[in-house]
């Protein structure tokens, strides 16, 4: 959504920046301010800074912070406009959104008609006589037809296209139902997609339907058991969870969620009283369902199917949610495949038993990995180290990776000192992936790469554009700033220096950038406004942010260098650029830097 600057502004000022902080990390008052250990980069001394006055925080060593919508959105993995959203509605803080085009607007309204009445078409039916069969089998697995009412649930019948006749009765478009996918055009003309099948609908988390699952009630294997609506203009896979439907003040209240597999899962908890259990719907659990279950609660208790593919399952899900900095648990069940089952032959004080029981997730991958390999055989104990890489690589907080490798060593009698130098020093941070189901051009959109240190520097320009003389020559990836040195390039040195807030502006309205970059760009230099204020302040940071890009270009250059003399004299700049130096002496440094890649004779 679009939001106009004022809003986001009012947004920010009505937001207490020591509140948002203070929800993923621990903070201790020091003087007006308060301080903690960065949740951005492995921390050991408190080098992040909350400022309640100037409603802004900062990382001194990372340089990471800033407004607290962009602390929400850096920490949760979300964009700018996602986290205004998910504050604005944590926080009940009004925020208006820039209305979408007419014809957007009416297409949606159109399609979200449409999803109602077939949502009423399949409620109907399902106590209707053609219906019997749905209801039969919903009593054999305990749901009674109040139930089903509560829980809205219908049944498509079995006819070749009775959904379809009614819809176009109803007086909604062909192009229109296909477009949903309720609907499929084949060689013998137009069929209904869901046939014979108890239908769940899927809500958006502001109650709006959106999709529909559907179980099979055939006894033919060739059929698949669940079916779910395919991409839509309203509905996009790895987006939504099954059960979120109006959960947002519960998941809150009890702050846990039980992840489950199937619709059926979610349904029999709900049954038996357990109203935080959401699902997955029909694909493996995305980045984008963590960030949505991010909105409502940190703690997730996971009760996937007990197969080997539910274990697996688990341990991926498990990942997703560790990167977002989730505490997880699982349950584990003794004879039963899922949750469903066990909650229908154990009953609800057997659940509670298993979630008190539950494992933590290093428990329970400890347990999972340890029935994989002979913990007596050295290589074997090896292969069952680094089955703990990716674990690693997902847990973020450094007190945690702390206890986690405590644990583990002990549990296999190996000193913590070769376990950190496998599972942290040496294992590499792969940065989690949206989920395949985000649309291309979606991402082509937003081809803004997110880079502390060319942030910091674009705020920093942003303030001052005279300090773009000394990034000039830097090597800027991101396409967005890379746009802006090459318009600051061509403007003439008098007119940089008289007419910032007008040049800022002009680019920022600039037909070369799309609305996301307009976006980024306009958030940066809100930033900027507020962090580089301070003149002194701004001196400091031009200081260390430039040193920091000097060190990236020495450790870059040193990579590649063979000359044993010149490795020498890169290895001692390097050294001195710990020394506390004035920018002046920072500048001969850079130009010394750059006499020796040129080749000349400078010892």
């Amino acid at each position: 959504m679009k939001y106009r600057m004022e809003d986001i502004d009012n947004l920010i000022n009505q937001l207490k920046i020591e509140e948002v902080v203070g929800e993923v990390v621990e903070l201790k008052k020091s003087g007006a301010n308060y301080k903690g250990l960065c949740p951005f980069h492995q921390d050991t001394t408190p080098s992040f800074s909350v400022s309640p006055s100037k409603n802004i925080c900062k990382c001194f060593s990372c340089g990471a912070g800033g407004n607290p919508v962009k602390f929400y959105s850096e920490y949760y993995k979300v964009s700018f406009e996602e986290a205004a959203e998910q504050l604005a509605e944590k926080y009940n803080i009004p925020l208006k959104a820039y209305k979408k085009n007419n014809r957007q607007e009416e297409e949606n309204s159109k399609y979200y008609k449409i999803m109602n009445e077939a949502h009423r078409f399949f409620q109907d039916k399902i106590f209707e006589n053609e219906g019997r069969v749905a209801l039969d089998y919903l009593a054999g697995r305990g749901v009674t037809p109040k139930f089903i009412k509560e829980n809205e649930l219908g049944y498509a019948p079995n006819g070749w296209n009775d959904l379809y006749d009614y819809l176009v009765i109803k007086g909604f478009e062909k192009e229109d139902i296909i477009a949903l996918g309720l609907v499929k055009d084949g060689d013998k003309g137009i069929y209904d997609a869901f046939r014979n099948r108890i239908m769940f609908p899927i809500y958006s988390p502001q109650g709006s339907i959106i999709a529909f699952g559907g179980r099979n009630l055939e006894t033919s294997k060739e059929v698949p058991k669940y079916i779910n609506s395919p991409d839509t203009p309203i509905f996009k896979k790895g987006k939504n969870l099954y059960g979120i439907k109006e959960k947002g003040n519960i998941l809150r209240k009890k702050n846990y969620t039980l992840l489950m597999e199937g619709y059926m899962d979610v349904l029999s908890a709900h049954l038996y009283g357990f109203d935080v259990a959401l699902a997955s719907l029909g694909t493996a659990f995305t980045l984008e369902q963590g960030q949505l279950l991010k909105r409502y609660t940190n703690n997730v208790i996971l009760s996937l199917d007990m197969d080997k593919a539910g274990q697996m399952a688990t341990e991926k899900t498990a990942f997703i949610l560790k990167n977002l900095g989730f505490n997880i648990r699982v349950l584990n069940f003794q004879n039963a495949k899922d949750p469903d089952e066990f909650l229908k032959k154990y009953g609800k004080e057997e659940f509670l038993k298993s979630v008190k029981n539950s494992l933590e997730i290093f428990d329970f991958l400890y347990e999972l990995y340890s029935k994989e390999y002979d913990l007596s055989n050295i290589m074997s104990k090896q292969k069952f180290i680094e089955r703990f890489k990716e674990f690693f690589q997902n847990v973020e907080s450094s007190l945690e990776k702390t206890l986690y490798l405590d644990k583990l060593s002990k549990a296999i009698n190996i000193e913590k000192s070769i376990l950190q130098n496998i599972l942290i020093d040496n294992n590499n941070y792969k940065e989690m992936k949206t989920s395949t189901y985000v649309e291309e051009k979606e991402l082509k959109s937003k081809n803004i790469v997110t880079n502390t240190l060319e942030d910091i520097t674009i705020e920093l320009i942003l303030a001052d554009i005279s300090y773009y003389e000394y990034f000039r020559d830097k090597d800027i990836e991101v396409p967005l700033y890379k746009k802006l040195f090459t318009f600051l390039e061509s403007l003439e040195e008098t007119e940089k220096k008289n007419n910032q807030e007008k040049i800022i502006k002009e680019f920022i309205n600039s037909e070369e950038l799309s609305s996301v970059e307009k976006d980024k760009l306009s958030t940066l230099n809100m930033y900027s406004l507020t962090d580089y204020s301070d003149i002194k302040k701004r001196e400091n940071d031009l200081k260390e942010i430039f040193v920091s890009w000097f060190r990236k270009e020495l450790k870059e250059v040193q990579e590649v260098r063979e000359n044993i003399m010149v490795s020498i004299m890169l290895k001692r700049i390097e050294a001195e650029l710990y020394l506390d130096l004035r920018f002046d002496e920072i500048l001969e440094k850079y130009k010394k830097f750059k006499n020796i890649l040129l080749g000349n004779n400078i010892l």
